[in-house]
């Protein structure tokens, strides 16, 4: 398919296979739902002529398809990882050590994959995480209050990034004058294309400063703990066992980077860019604080509109018939979880946001072995945040002329920046 007009839904062919992993095609919302609409109108299982990144590949728009192929990982592995890279080159075994992809859960497939991750499971399991819901809450009240006062505030860096920040942070031990530093280093791993932690217009080169930053405190960490353990979940996860042995430093120092980098991304894409639907959707704003109870849907609504991960990479372990379409060993096939989330067919006027929303069998924290581990824990979070936030501040609204600004990336949904303003309100003996 190449044909050249641009006047179809979402642009032509070239323009969408050439977009599907440009940072800057998802800079216009408008643009990549029109193209992921056609995409499923029109071709749900298409043969991707990517140059513009340097790989062909199949693309899956249709939930359907995406659903199916998230859970079977026997046909589609995740042995590059769960995100499509930067780059179309092949990984080296040296680069895969010295990234820690050898080791990481998210290069894993079965049954290593249930190994690594079974002994983790328990602690982000419902049970367990409800027991965090008083320290959350008092993380979300202190956050409230040091904004209040204000009137304003840019929401991603001081409210929507700040909570996970802390949750996850505390959670593992890591001191508070570490914080920011992790918080910078984090952002040029997982969204390096962003101009604000772009090194040298480079976004590889942005990603590799980025993954080895983090690694390498991961790895001073993974060392204070086998030398000092303490009360923290870091000391936890370096009393797992695989095979009857505890982990080695590598494969501690690589489960710090997964739960770091996975716990301040999905918390705070969807913190900020689901406050933002609120805000410019007054009715459900008004339903929800009419109805409190209505706050676990809301935040399935908000996972479903958003998708803070967009994209999912997998490679075809053998020649196959997939949705109609001949694959081969070896392909790379992406599924757009951000597609998936809109399809007509499975979700009533999808582009509508809609709290109230039954049923909504969204794919935000996709599924399948590589379902998002801390899903409970960030539905905690978004749950209390929304409770809490507009009763606080309930004239929330935007700066004027400060539109947000979406992340230019393929996989991250989220902003760079969101300004907004309110009463000032004080907070001192709140």
């Amino acid at each position: 398919m190449n044909e050249s007009g641009c006047g179809r839904m979402g642009g032509s062919w070239e323009e969408i296979d050439n977009g599907l992993l440009n940072p800057e095609w998802y800079g216009d919302r408008d643009r990549y739902v029109a193209g992921f609409a056609r995409l499923r109108a029109e071709d749900p299982v298409h043969w991707t002529e990517n140059d513009s990144f340097g790989r062909h590949h199949w693309t899956l728009s249709r939930y359907s398809d995406v659903s199916d192929y998230l859970t079977n990982d026997r046909l589609f592995s995740s042995r590059w990882d769960t995100r499509a890279p930067n780059s179309p080159e092949r990984r080296t075994p040296e680069v895969r050590h010295a990234q820690g992809w050898d080791v990481s859960i998210s290069a894993m497939d079965n049954p290593l994959h249930n190994v690594y991750r079974r002994p983790v499971n328990k602690h982000f399991s419902a049970p367990m995480v409800a027991k965090m819901a008083d320290s959350i809450r008092a993380t979300v009240d202190g956050i409230i209050r040091e904004v209040g006062p204000t009137g304003s505030c840019d929401f991603v860096a001081e409210v929507a990034g700040e909570l996970p920040v802390r949750v996850i942070m505390s959670l593992l031990g890591v001191p508070e004058s570490d914080w920011e530093k992790l918080r910078r280093a984090t952002s040029r791993w997982r969204t390096p294309a962003d101009p604000r932690w772009m090194i040298d217009n480079d976004r590889i080169k942005t990603f590799d400063v980025g993954i080895t930053e983090v690694l390498d405190y991961c790895s001073e960490l993974a060392q204070s703990r086998r030398r000092e353990p303490k009360d923290d979940f870091a000391t936890l996860i370096g009393t797992i066992r695989v095979d009857g042995d505890l982990l080695s430093l590598h494969e501690i120092k690589t489960w710090f980077s997964v739960i770091i980098a996975a716990g301040l991304e999905t918390t705070r894409n969807a913190a900020a860019v689901g406050t933002w639907l609120f805000i410019t959707h007054p009715d459900q704003r008004e339903l929800l604080a009419a109805t409190p109870g209505l706050v676990g849907s809301a935040v399935d609504e908000v996972l479903r509109w958003v998708s803070p991960s967009r994209t999912r990479l997998r490679i075809c372990n053998e020649d196959t018939e997939f949705g109609g379409q001949k694959m081969h060993s070896g392909d790379w096939v992406i599924g757009l979880l951000g597609s998936a989330n809109l399809d007509e067919s499975v979700f009533d006027d999808p582009l509508k946001f809609d709290i109230t929303r039954s049923p909504n069998e969204h794919l935000g924290f996709g599924k399948g072995i590589h379902g998002c581990l801390g899903r409970n824990l960030a539905r905690l979070e978004l749950k209390t945040l929304f409770s809490r936030l507009f009763t606080a501040l309930p004239d929330l609204t935007l700066a004027p002329d400060a539109a947000p600004y979406w992340i230019p990336d393929y996989n991250v949904t989220g902003f760079s920046s969101m300004k907004v303003e309110y009463t000032p309100v004080d907070t001192a003996t709140r």
